[in-house]
């Protein structure tokens, strides 16, 4: 499989890996509700099936919910894989970051060198005993790089390699609410922090990181919407201050979209519970629309 200008498919991931049925969980409800399908042309997909509804730390993986992790996990592998292997391009809308593993793995199952540009507030590189909380979201970049024990037993390790990774939009040391992570980082990872999007320049730092994926088959992209500041998106779990406003992520996320090597995009972290008038939902639409939108 190589990356393409395939049509796009939405498929649904309404997972909160907390447990606790955050409103993460209803994102898929709300960006459908916003016109996400029929903006793109797009064929839906529906959701999964898979919900986490236990919120038990697992003793064994440190996971919370770890059984109906996998479960999902493993539903999100066919459902994606089913898509790349017709020639679409999957657009997965979360849902938290978790729905992370399951796409990645589809990408390995269908190309031997996958990429991924990840654009996030965290870099979600603690694992199942280094996690404050245990949930997934919290260890998702360390699972699909190999950092962290896998989830699929049966998926390859890594799923996307160290050096076919680029990270861009993470909190600066002083911003970040876990700074630490910052050192547990696997050293082959090619990562930007929000302030070199804005001293490099985000349009420029965006084609740097289109250009460094080139060589591999496809690129997944992924996108955390507490990339942005707090001021700009606050109907995320999770805020933080120091992020990107709408402006320079449209900038950072463009070069990534018009790609050749694009084979499918996730989106994750919309809180519908704090966005009850859909206001947020609609604008992250808006800026799907015009990055992805075929002519």
């Amino acid at each position: 499989m190589a990356g393409g200008r395939g049509s796009w498919a939405v498929l649904g991931a309404p997972l909160d890996s907390s447990g606790q049925g955050r409103g993460e969980a209803d994102a898929p409800r709300a960006l459908r509700a916003a016109g996400i399908v029929e903006r793109l042309g797009a064929a839906d997909g529906g959701d999964i099936e898979a919900r986490i509804r236990s919120d038990e730390r697992d003793p064994r993986t440190g996971l919370i919910g770890s059984d109906d992790v996998r479960a999902a996990s493993a539903e999100l592998r066919e459902g994606v894989g089913a898509l790349l292997a017709s020639r679409r391009r999957p657009l997965v809308i979360g849902g938290d970051c978790t729905l992370l593993i399951g796409a990645a793995a589809a990408m390995r199952d269908h190309c031997d060198s996958p990429g991924l540009w990840f654009v996030d507030g965290h870099l979600d590189f603690y694992d199942g005993s280094s996690s404050p909380s245990g949930e997934t979201a919290d260890m998702d970049l360390a699972i699909v790089t190999g950092a962290a024990p896998p989830v699929l037993a049966d998926a390859p390790r890594p799923s996307i390699a160290p050096r076919d990774t680029v990270v861009l939009g993470n909190r600066s040391r002083a911003d970040s609410d876990s700074p630490e992570e910052l050192d547990m980082v696997d050293p082959e990872i090619d990562v930007h922090d929000v302030a070199s999007v804005v001293e490099r320049g985000a349009g420029e730092l965006g084609a740097q990181a289109a250009a460094r994926l080139g060589e591999t088959d496809a690129v997944w992209l992924h996108l955390d919407l507490d990339v942005l500041d707090r001021e700009s998106l606050p109907s995320v779990s999770y805020l933080q201050p120091g992020g990107l406003d709408w402006g320079l992520l449209e900038m950072l996320l463009e070069p990534l979209a018009l790609s050749p090597k694009l084979a499918g995009v996730s989106v994750a972290d919309l809180n519908a519970d704090l966005d009850p008038e859909g206001a947020c939902a609609g604008r992250v639409v808006e800026l799907l629309t015009r990055l992805l939108k075929e002519e």
